[in-house]
């Protein structure tokens, strides 16, 4: 049986998410409870790890939880799948 173009799109969105998190893996996250009082703060992706926001100390909303990557995947309820696809 043929891939549709939704499964196809499905594979390579988990493809890039494995690439995010590798990437993220890279890259030295900033402690913000480690910075002077006043600094940025800075925000990652509850998902894969990417910075997703950096905001000033008294910024008055919640930062974003997930890049908008992975906010994609969780919207088509592919978020879990990707996820898993990491752990095996």
């Amino acid at each position: 049986m043929a891939k549709t173009d939704l499964e196809y799109a499905k594979e390579e969105a988990i493809r890039q998410y494995a690439k995010r998190v590798e990437s993220a893996a890279q890259i030295e996250h900033i402690e913000n409870q480690k910075l002077p009082a006043g600094s940025d703060m800075y925000y990652y992706c509850g998902a894969c790890g990417v910075a997703t926001e950096v905001l000033p100390e008294n910024y008055l909303f919640t930062p974003y939880k997930l890049c908008s990557q992975c906010q994609g995947l969780k919207e088509q309820g592919w978020l879990e799948d990707a996820q898993r696809s990491i752990r095996s």
